[in-house]
């Protein structure tokens, strides 16, 4: 069996790094030797624990400099990549994923491995275009250093080949002007079994935002949505905390303004995938820059429609109209008359949401393995 050395800096399953991570595991370990560079996890003997930043965690200790988000992103990528360099030897395939390899990507092609980078957003310079606009608007910095922008971009030109989560993410690539032979796109699988098919058997129309409450995740547009909503029983839930103290100001202003509007700091899968998607009407995901976005397909396997932007990855598996819809990004308009249209049409959202759980069915640990196994070996 070929031996293959897999790093990143996540604990699998734990947010969607770490859920890539625990796919790229269970999808791998059947054909290749796995070792797993990762932040923590079940002990296992081909798993190598990586201890935590020193650099990035005083950082986060004094209040005047926790707001350097940029450089606590950058330096934990850059010590958990340092320590991987050490410690990587001769094997036939190095993957690291994206902002954190790029020392040992280097390392393991002197030893002779063939490698791989996973890239789990879209185009680091699109990602930073959206980012530093959206930022703009509530003040904040944004977690992208320029440092690490110059890691990434060495990464997509030393790997043989880079893994992405969708056609969306490989289109960013190609306007970039890479090689189609050197892009590999390769879908999260899914388990249908884990979700727990919507019931639609709440009283009230539960539009819901899962994920990172931050600007380029395009959450204030689904707000201007909202309010704008002449829905009497309408609530809009944000599943997830702010990273940022702009953003906080943000939605106590929202909330005062409007109490329909409820934020949830909580852990979806540690809550429960049925207490979230299972009792929402509707998804909304209106993301700038997404290379996959797995809140899209959790809640399409869940049953629930989902209206999305063509800048999230996810949107590969939409079929607009018949298992959600799609709208252009910053399109709060866009937004609220979907969610108007589907308030109004109860049946709707039945029929969208089987329609999106039916779709889901394709996305297979076997497809997973099929499609990306060959490549890897191909190369």
């Amino acid at each position: 069996m070929r031996q293959m050395w897999l790093s990143a800096n996540a604990a699998p399953r734990v947010g969607g790094q770490g859920l890539n991570l625990f796919h790229m595991i269970e999808g791998l370990r059947e054909s290749f030797d796995l070792t797993v560079f990762c932040r923590g996890g079940e002990a296992a003997s081909s798993m190598v624990r990586v201890p935590e930043s020193k650099r990035s965690n005083a950082l986060g200790r004094f209040p005047l400099v926790r707001r350097l988000r940029d450089w606590q992103t950058y330096f934990s990528n850059a010590d958990f990549d340092r320590f991987v360099a050490a410690r990587i030897g001769p094997a036939d395939l190095f993957q690291g994923a994206t902002g954190q390899c790029a020392d040992s990507l280097a390392a393991a092609k002197r030893h002779g491995c063939r490698t791989v980078v996973d890239v789990v957003t879209v185009h680091v310079d699109d990602f930073l275009e959206q980012q530093r606009r959206e930022c703009a608007r509530f003040g904040v910095r944004p977690t992208l250093h320029r440092r690490m922008r110059d890691r990434i971009l060495r990464e997509y030109e030393e790997a043989d080949l880079i893994r992405v989560m969708s056609n969306c993410a490989a289109r960013t690539f190609a306007e970039k002007g890479f090689s189609p032979s050197k892009i590999v796109v390769a879908t999260p699988p899914m388990n249908l079994n884990d979700f727990e098919e919507a019931k639609f058997q709440e009283s009230k129309f539960r539009v819901s935002f899962v994920g990172l409450i931050e600007p380029w995740k395009g959450f204030h547009y689904l707000i201007d949505a909202f309010n704008s909503l002449k829905i009497a029983n309408g609530e809009l839930v944000l599943w997830g905390g702010p990273g940022s103290r702009g953003v906080t100001n943000y939605l106590r202003r929202q909330i005062a303004a409007n109490p329909r509007i409820i934020v949830r700091p909580v852990e979806v899968r540690k809550l429960g995938y049925a207490e979230v998607y299972g009792k929402s009407s509707v998804l909304v995901h209106p993301s700038l820059a997404d290379g996959f976005g797995y809140a899209v397909a959790e809640a399409m396997a869940t049953g629930i429609p989902v209206i999305t932007t063509n800048r999230t990855g996810a949107s590969d598996l939409i079929e607009d109209g018949r298992n959600g819809f799609i709208v252009p990004p910053a399109d709060s308009a866009g937004i609220r008359d979907r969610l108007e249209y589907l308030a109004a049409n109860p049946s709707k959202l039945r029929e969208l949401g089987r329609a999106a759980r039916e779709t889901m069915k394709e996305l297979t640990m076997e497809r997973f393995r099929a499609n990306y196994v060959r490549r890897l070996q191909n190369i």
